[in-house]
């Protein structure tokens, strides 16, 4: 593996107006599916498009934008596109469905999620939940429930409340399950004067990683040099935004024009610094994923129930990829 500054000057030479070049002949079409819309946490990505990485690497790609609506297991098994950004659970249940898929690497070495309160409720630790309102989506069920069980207790010891930030600061709930990589989101709390706590889910037994490629089985075994050369300009983009923050800002602004700069510059730094580039990129490279954590979040998964036993790392993830790219790591 090579490191960032290694291949610095060659990357600067692209310079901030050199957007992706046209498709030729010899060019690729391929589509990848964004697991939200454009925003910081897609900024490599995106980077790699109009830096014209990826055209340099023989693909002609077009970014499908995500939401909160979108599927992109779906958009991927579809044939929509061909690689999507998952989430471990989306990943572990479409396996346990028996869909022919893996993840070939992960951007974020952990994954962000965290439960937050304010300090005069003195919660400060996941035991401390014990008959208080818990504030987050339907499908944090099953991470609020291995919390849980990390910490002896139960769902049942609890209340799950659908719910966000904005009932937290109204006293609706106790805890909310938010995003510090999402600046906007998480400001009132940031800036509520009484201070706040935090739990995250990577600290209290629930180790798995975020922003997981994820192609078909087929793509896989039949398309292995396309997605080296994916994940190679993906490895460039993160790079070059994490050496070039304010001239990716104005990038990532130019393409998502509703975006504001006050709440896309914080979040890009937490998301450079906390996620994308820690201790397991410097010794891995980037886009590293531990079979290992893989595995351990299985097992906590089917033993309450939710995925088959039978289900190993080797089901939800193949190595390579990752080893056939030679990949940058933090310096």
């Amino acid at each position: 593996m090579i490191t960032k500054r290694a291949f610095l000057s060659a990357t600067l030479a692209i310079g901030i107006g050199c957007l992706a070049l046209p498709a030729s002949a010899d060019t690729r079409d391929f589509t990848l599916q964004l697991g939200w819309l454009p925003n910081a946490a897609s900024a490599g990505e995106i980077i790699a498009l109009q830096n014209g990485y990826f055209a340099e690497a023989g693909l002609n790609v077009t970014i499908l934008p995500g939401g909160p609506s979108a599927n992109t297991i779906q958009e991927l098994m579809s044939g929509t596109a061909d690689v999507a950004i998952g989430y471990a659970p989306q990943i572990m249940y479409a396996v346990d469905k028996g869909l022919p898929l893996a993840s070939f690497g992960a951007a974020f070495q952990k994954a962000p999620l965290t439960f937050y309160s304010l300090a005069g409720k003195n919660i400060t630790s996941v035991a401390a939940w014990k008959g208080m309102r818990v504030g987050a989506g339907q499908s944090a069920a099953p991470q609020i429930a291995v919390l849980l069980d990390n910490a002896d207790l139960t769902p049942e010891d609890i209340t799950h409340v659908q719910a966000n930030v904005p009932a937290l600061m109204q006293d609706q709930v106790d805890i909310v399950a938010a995003w510090p990589t999402n600046v906007a989101q998480i400001g009132p709390i940031l800036s509520h004067e009484g201070g706040h706590n935090t739990q995250t889910i990577w600290d209290n037994g629930l180790q798995f990683q975020s922003n997981y490629y994820v192609a078909t089985t087929d793509t896989l075994a039949d398309d292995a040099k396309t997605l080296e050369a994916f994940l190679g300009a993906v490895d460039r983009g993160w790079a070059w935004v994490a050496d070039n923050r304010d001239e990716a800002l104005a990038i990532l602004l130019d393409y998502a024009p509703a975006l504001q700069a006050d709440r896309e510059a914080p979040a890009l730094g937490i998301i450079i610094d906390d996620y994308i580039y820690t201790d397991e990129t410097a010794t891995n490279g980037f886009g590293h994923v531990s079979a290992a954590r893989w595995q351990d979040t299985l097992d906590r998964y089917a033993k309450l129930g939710e995925i088959s036993a039978d289900i190993t790392a080797a089901d939800v993830h193949t190595g390579a990829i990752l080893d056939a790219v030679e990949r940058r790591m933090k310096d």
